[in-house]
């Protein structure tokens, strides 16, 4: 049974500057939260994007309180798992604090027969997960100096931000295809723009596409439209053929089934729990992708090596994975773990039982 269950919430600032299209660098939000049995301890964290879904540290922590605790307290693991899940389907637009839970309660349960989490997300299918080298939005020489730095250190998959500014963002994504394109062909590295809507309209992005030289070094533009324009997504990717993930346009199955459906209009699409809410939910996007015969990109929304162990878990049962995950603990300034996963070009699924990671308890002192 369940005998506690307990919250914290942290803002959490970034490492270094990290600019996007939102043009937002206040502090990332979290919540943390701790359950406990009499035999085992599960933690969990939820992360915010207050630009997608309006979360805060502070109101992800009150709903664990006011509505997931008295759902789950006093109950079996396997019992309060499927009310977790029923409640965060009766309470849309709350995903960091459903996250936070089920992933706490995964853990606790993982831990309880002894076994990693991925075994209870479904069929393991690799036992590490490439990742990518991610950039904000700098000047163009100082992020192609980095991707070169990156480049050296074994990554072969980049993540570059652009804004609205199409002359900047071009020269921005050419800085790098070019210093790459030096030292390896096309089919060897991938380059990913991540415009976050901030190219509004088909008009807009294939006016930004059209400025970027080296086209076969990109793996995919993620998001370049407005979150609701489907049908410019779909006419970039049919029309133009131009390889485009969805973001902002996929929270959970239902966007999955809308934007797969044929023609589809994506060539693939970011996951995060900071919108999915639930890693059991991002499973089951990915069978969904897999079905489409679409890969899927992991994101970790800021988190915390907590939060990037349980991407890790669940990218490794996930059936098609595009060419790197986006997770690591170091665009943050603090890690409250007892273990920090360092990204690496190549970085193990954490061995278990549970996550493999936990928090640093004195979090909740």
């Amino acid at each position: 049974m369940i005998t506690s269950v307990e919250v914290v919430s942290r803002e959490i600032p970034y490492a270094d500057a990290f600019p996007t299209s939102y043009d937002d660098q206040s502090p990332t939000q979290h919540v943390f939260v701790r359950i406990r049995t009499n035999d085992a301890t599960g933690y969990g964290e939820g992360s915010a994007l207050k630009w997608f879904t309006g979360d805060t540290a502070d109101t992800m922590a009150a709903i664990v309180r006011s509505e997931f605790v008295p759902a789950i307290e006093g109950k079996p693991v396997g019992e309060a798992l499927g009310d977790c899940r029923e409640l965060a389907n009766r309470l849309p637009g709350n995903p960091g604090a459903s996250a936070a839970v089920e992933m706490a309660l995964l853990d606790l349960r993982a831990k309880q027969i002894g076994v990693p989490v991925r075994d209870l997300l479904g069929q393991p299918r690799r036992e590490s997960i490439p990742l990518a080298f991610a950039s904000g939005a700098l000047p163009a020489e100082t992020v192609a100096s980095n991707a070169v730095d990156a480049f050296d250190a074994g990554f072969r998959t980049f993540k570059i931000k652009v804004t609205p500014d199409l002359e900047s963002s071009a020269a921005r994504i050419n800085a790098v295809t070019r210093e790459l394109a030096a030292r390896a062909d096309p089919d060897e590295v991938f380059v990913r723009a991540d415009a976050n809507t901030g190219w509004e309209s088909y008009e807009r992005a294939t006016s930004a596409i059209d400025r970027i030289d080296r086209q076969a070094f990109i793996e995919y533009y993620e998001q370049p439209v407005a979150a609701d324009a489907v049908g410019d997504l779909r006419a970039l990717r049919t029309g133009k053929g131009v390889p485009v993930f969805a973001d902002e346009a996929i929270h959970g199955v239902p966007e999955v089934r809308e934007l797969t459906r044929e023609p589809s209009a994506v060539s693939g699409f970011c996951a995060k729990l900071a919108k999915a809410g639930s890693p059991t939910e991002i499973v089951r996007m990915g069978e969904l992708a897999a079905d489409a015969d679409l890969p899927v990109t992991l994101v970790s929304a800021f988190e915390s090596s907590l939060g990037v162990a349980a991407n890790l878990h669940i990218a490794s049962v996930l059936p098609t994975l595009s060419s790197a995950a986006e997770l690591g603990a170091n665009l943050i300034a603090e890690d409250p773990t007892d273990t920090s996963i360092s990204r690496a070009p190549d970085t193990p699924v954490p061995e278990g039982p549970g996550l493999g990671v936990e928090l640093d308890d004195a979090l909740f002192d």
